[in-house]
């Protein structure tokens, strides 16, 4: 969500004379000559259009406006967006462009065969080129490679090997920070996507490069505060997610960073203020999950570095935490929620999920003011989402996602509290989703155990035929191959799940005998001597046995060993289970 959608060079327009394909090479200062008179274009109003051409490249907006003179005239000056792709596209008249606000430039990088390079004409014309819009807001630097798809700074052998390249980009630095110095850009600007190439080799300690420190001085304070060594570079790395970017990379410390920005005016109130802090509760990695029907569930979760920042804003302003209130927490994190695009726009709770990691190191960690009914009961009762969720659990996993994942299934749990939903789920292809997810191999153990958690749920709240849904896709040998792959704490949540699974129903049973379940539960016995085994073990042979059908002889004729054992505790309740079973 957080890069460009793909654009063509030409734009087709329609008009009630049909279909026509334009394209317009030069500056936009042709396009009065090449405005066609017929205003056929004119049935939709100029705003309409307007948007439309905040998704098109620069070369397509001069086409539009080739069309009509109402594109032109209407149309064009109410644009907020531009995306150049060239160099040459950097003439463009800003008397056009009225209301633009954010321009992403593509032309700083070129693809050349398998190297990434530096343009220098972009170098030299970017900083004269924004400072002609009065309104700029944001400004974010890249290229595209030879597929279209955007680039950026994030692999440090793809630009910093020349040396060449290493000298246009921080001259670039240099320009930025002399005209923000100087007031010839807004003094608001955020610019996103330059890193200084000294950061590509780890720069550790004090550093002395002159242009992050002329950054650090003149770029904007609200933004300084947010250099870092590895943010803008990083942040578009986040697959499916619409992360925070950290402005300008730069080679300093972050104690450099901050004793620059105390000496500047405002700095120290910067500094030392609970807003800095709060604006940090604001700025994590929000994820958007679609599901078919085009509606959306958000996602929010922070990392080691969101933390390490907050964590150094609590010291840096000395501030005590447990003053602020449940509202101010609140309204700050749902700030994370908000569109990148348009910060004003905050889905509605409902539809809003924090990560129970970062729920949990907030509240216990950094002991904010936070209950479990502001952030996750809400979402309990309200199943909407369900769709989407599972849409998410189909995404082929990566480390990224893993405990994004764990808590989507987490979810999916808290709502499988009754037979319909359980079906829902079916119907949705929940049930393949968990055979996967219980694999000891690839699978995180936390992971595993919210699986089995979700099979749990499923047993106990739907029918039969919802458990034998489970048989038929292949859980029970998973499970059983679990009980002697596991950890003991994953193993005793498996057995207790196949125990459950054996009490549905005899087919159920007989289905979990089958798999051979008595050897595993006796390695699972001598491998601990522990009363939680013991208990879970004697259980779960006691549930197998005590159907009035009885079951096949030779498939229980392992549990005698077991009994063997159990019956020489001195504990109530296994020896209960084990006499129980004998009977």
């Amino acid at each position: 969500n957080h890069q460009p959608m793909e654009r063509r060079a030409s734009v087709e327009t329609m008009s009630l004379g049909g279909t026509r394909t334009y394209t317009c090479e030069g500056g936009d200062h042709d396009a009065d000559a090449n405005a066609s008179n017929d205003d056929d274009a004119s049935t939709l109003p100029p705003e309409i259009w307007a948007t439309v051409m905040n998704f098109l490249d620069y070369q397509s907006v001069l086409s539009c406006a080739a069309t009509s003179k109402m594109f032109l005239r209407d149309s064009m000056p109410l644009v907020t967006t531009l995306h150049i792709d060239k160099s040459s596209q950097l003439n463009a008249l800003a008397s056009r462009f009225r209301d633009v606000c954010d321009i992403n430039i593509f032309s700083l990088l070129r693809q050349e065969e398998d190297s990434i390079k530096v343009d220098c004409n972009t170098i030299l014309t970017v900083v004269l080129f924004l400072s002609r819009f009065n309104k700029l807001e944001k400004v974010v630097l890249g290229g595209r490679d030879s597929s279209g798809e955007t680039i950026g700074y994030g692999e440090p052998g793809h630009i910093w090997d020349d040396v060449q390249d290493k000298k246009l980009v921080m001259n670039l630095m240099d320009q930025l920070s002399k005209a923000f110095q100087c007031n010839f850009l807004p003094k608001s600007l955020l610019v996103l996507g330059l890193r200084c190439p000294r950061c590509y080799h780890g720069a550790q300690g004090n550093s002395t490069c002159p242009s992050c420190q002329l950054a650090c001085k003149n770029w904007p304070l609200e933004h300084v505060i947010n250099f870092n060594n590895e943010g803008s570079s990083q942040w578009t790395k986040r697959e499916f997610a619409c992360c925070r970017p950290n402005c300008l990379d730069v080679c300093l410390t972050r104690d450099q960073i901050e004793s620059i920005i105390e000496a500047r005016p405002g700095g120290h109130e910067l500094l030392h203020s609970e807003s800095r802090f709060l604006y940090l509760l604001g700025q994590g990695s929000r994820y958007d999950i679609y599901s078919d029907d085009g509606t959306l569930f958000y996602y929010v979760e922070f990392f080691a570095e969101d933390y390490d920042d907050m964590e150094r804003a609590i010291k840096v302003a000395d501030l005590d935490v447990k003053e602020l209130t449940r509202e101010d927490v609140s309204k700050a994190l749902m700030r994370s929620f908000a569109s990148k695009d348009d910060p004003d726009w905050i889905p509605h709770k409902t539809c809003c999920y924090l990560g129970r990691s970062s729920f949990n190191y907030m509240k216990e960690s950094l002991n904010l003011p936070m209950n479990e009914e502001d952030w996750l009961d809400h979402l309990v009762t309200n199943r909407q989402n369900l769709p989407q969720i599972i849409i998410f659990l189909k995404i082929k996993r990566n480390d990224h996602l893993e405990r994004i994942q764990s808590d989507c299934l987490f979810l999916l749990n808290q709502w499988l509290n009754d037979a319909p939903t359980v079906q829902l789920a079916i119907d949705l292809g929940v049930l393949p989703l968990l055979a996967e997810f219980l694999n000891p191999e690839n699978e995180p153990a936390d992971t595993m155990v919210v699986a089995l958690d979700t099979i749990d749920s499923i047993v106990l709240n739907g029918t039969a035929a919802h458990a034998q849904s489970l048989i038929e896709i292949g859980i029970v040998p998973k499970l059983v191959h679990l009980l002697s792959a596991a950890n003991a704490d994953t193993a005793l949540d498996t057995a207790l799940a196949l125990g459950k699974l054996a009490r549905k129903s005899i087919c159920c049973r007989d289905a979990v005998l089958q798999a051979e379940i008595m050897l595993p539960l006796l390695r699972l016995l001598n491998q601990s001597s522990e009363f939680a085994v013991m208990h879970m073990v004697s259980w779960v042979i006691r549930t197998i046995c005590e159907w009035d059908l009885e079951p096949d002889f030779v498939l229980v004729k392992p549990c005698l060993e077991l009994l063997s054992h159990l019956l020489l505790s001195d504990d109530e309740q296994v020896l209960m289970n084990s006499c129980a079973t004998l009977t």
